[in-house]
């Protein structure tokens, strides 16, 4: 009997072997390292047909829907506004996505189960924005800071009434210094960590953004140049994947507070602000509105406004506690999604400035793909495959759309590894800007995916030149009246103390100009 439940198990691992791993069509140019669009599609059971005379791309999967257009960085998943890292790009065969973005935003969202080192989340650290001598942006009536605050405490307020324990960097009108707020957040493992701003810009600016900590080797989405800076490792980079989940999730529930809105949706994005970039927890950074639109600055001075914020946000830190620690915590005031509503269709891509990290042209595909069929357990091998670029006698030629196996296999195990074909790069290393541009190589069509750290490129020449990036998110203020004023408190939330980490201190660790309850 022993023998044969060996047997059966050993037959088991040899059938579900040739399913773990899976076939990359791979490309590199500049140093970039790639892959096909056709093999995205295959890994995650997108629909896949070829681009043919078409710069966008629309898709859908049991679960998922895709749409973006090529040479931008732009990108809608399930509705929810992305910028990417680098550009789609427009391969001689096939479009291509970088690896960085694979690894970085497409395997966490789509697949947040199999996110390296998911543990239980126990709390969160809420952080109110400026404070103190420090006002942030303003308007004729209010300040960021008030807003902030008082958006902080009705987060709280929703998040213990949840189960979840909460821990400030202020609880009242002080400066806290940005490394201070990193330092608070350190002293709570298995935390999260919600830093709640408002925007300021030019009058028209408006809409909702998410910032999370941008990868080792990536631009910022406001810069237009790769920098010594983006090239060494933040602590914040050892939560990657778990910061864009983070930012996903809280993203996808303040939109709603726009319905059918698409311009208010100003995307998830990355930056190396101070607060995200120096914290050792899953960390965002939340823009709530801009103060400098007359139209949303009424509306952030609203009680009713900030309570939904609050709710909203709320909703996406839940679903992300839910997801990293297998529980099943309710939501605060029901979603779309919960009531059986239908998931928004992808929205169109506006041709339109964005403050985009790179410039397409740095990194132009001279490499050719060769046309190879994913895996397809259980299909023949006479599945139909693209080719190169037609010749005008098969303009008429459609090439057949194919639907790529679910992948629901592949959740097995992560693809396996494949060695760099770069050296490691020492983060206390100084890059030297002579480095040589990595020349576009042949494609290897049977590579698995190296989901290993990608190895960062050479800074960007001239970056030397270009500005410093901000430590927190710039602020413009075109109204210099502002009534001092605050905005009506919630109530107070709760009188419990936060826990501590290692101790059963009654108050959480804030400077000490800072009261706590």
């Amino acid at each position: 009997m022993l023998k044969a439940c060996y047997a059966l198990a050993f037959f088991c691992l040899v059938a579900v072997a040739p399913l773990r791993a899976f076939d990359w069509e791979t490309a590199t140019s500049n140093g970039r390292e790639y892959v096909t669009l056709r093999s995205f599609c295959a890994f995650y059971g997108f629909t896949y047909q070829a681009p043919s005379g078409n710069d966008r791309f629309a898709s859908r999967n049991g679960s998922h829907s895709i749409n973006f257009k090529v040479g931008t960085s732009e990108l809608y998943l399930d509705g929810v506004h992305y910028v990417l890292s680098f550009p789609i790009e427009n391969g001689d065969h096939d479009w291509l996505i970088s690896r960085m973005d694979v690894i970085k935003l497409f395997e966490p969202v789509l697949r947040p189960t199999e996110i390296s080192g998911r543990h239980a989340i126990r709390g969160v650290v809420i952080d109110a924005g400026h404070g103190g001598s420090d006002n942030g942006a303003a308007s004729r009536l209010g300040t960021e800071k008030e807003y902030t605050l008082d958006t902080a405490n009705r987060l709280e307020a929703i998040l213990r009434n949840a189960g979840l324990k909460t821990v400030f960097t202020r609880r009242s009108d002080v400066f806290v210094d940005l490394y201070e707020r990193a330092h608070i957040a350190s002293l709570y493992p298995d935390y999260a960590f919600v830093s709640i701003h408002f925007n300021s810009a030019m009058p028209e600016a408006r809409g909702l953004e998410t910032y999370c900590l941008s990868p080792r080797g990536a631009a910022s989405t406001s810069s237009a140049y790769l920098t010594r800076g983006d090239i060494q490792k933040l602590p914040g980079n050892d939560y990657d994947t778990q910061n864009i989940l983070l930012a996903s999730m809280v993203h996808s529930e303040i939109i709603k507070l726009n319905p059918g809105d698409a311009t208010a949706d100003r995307g998830v994005k990355r930056a190396r602000f101070v607060v995200i970039k120096q914290n050792v927890l899953p960390a965002i950074l939340v823009e709530g509105g801009f103060v400098s639109n007359r139209m949303e600055a009424a509306r952030v001075n609203r009680d009713d406004y900030r309570q939904s914020l609050a709710q909203a946000i709320a909703r996406g830190v839940i679903r992300f506690v839910n997801v990293m620690g297998d529980k099943r915590m309710s939501l605060p005031e029901s979603s779309p999604e919960e009531n059986g509503s239908p998931a928004p269709p992808p929205k169109p891509i506006a041709v339109a400035p964005s403050g985009l990290a790179h410039d397409p042209a740095n990194g132009n595909i001279k490499a050719g793909v060769s046309p190879v069929t994913p895996p397809k357990p259980g299909t023949s091998a006479s599945a139909p495959t693209t080719t190169g670029p037609k010749s005008k006698k098969d303009k008429s030629k459609k090439a057949a759309a194919t639907t790529a196996p679910a992948p629901a296999p592949l959740h097995a195990a992560n693809p396996p590894a494949l060695t760099p074909t770069h050296a490691p790069v020492n983060s206390s290393a100084t890059p030297d800007d002579s480095t040589p541009a990595v020349s576009p190589s042949a494609p290897t069509p049977s590579a698995p995916l190296n989901l290993s750290e990608p190895a960062p490129l050479a800074p960007t020449a001239g970056a030397d030149k270009a500005p410093p990036e901000p430590d927190e998110p710039p602020v413009v203020n075109i109204y210099p009246t502002v009534s001092t004023t605050p905005p009506k408190a919630s109530p107070p939330p709760h009188a419990s103390a936060p826990e501590a980490p290692t101790t059963n201190a009654t108050s959480s660790p804030a400077p000490s100009s800072d009261t706590q309850p």
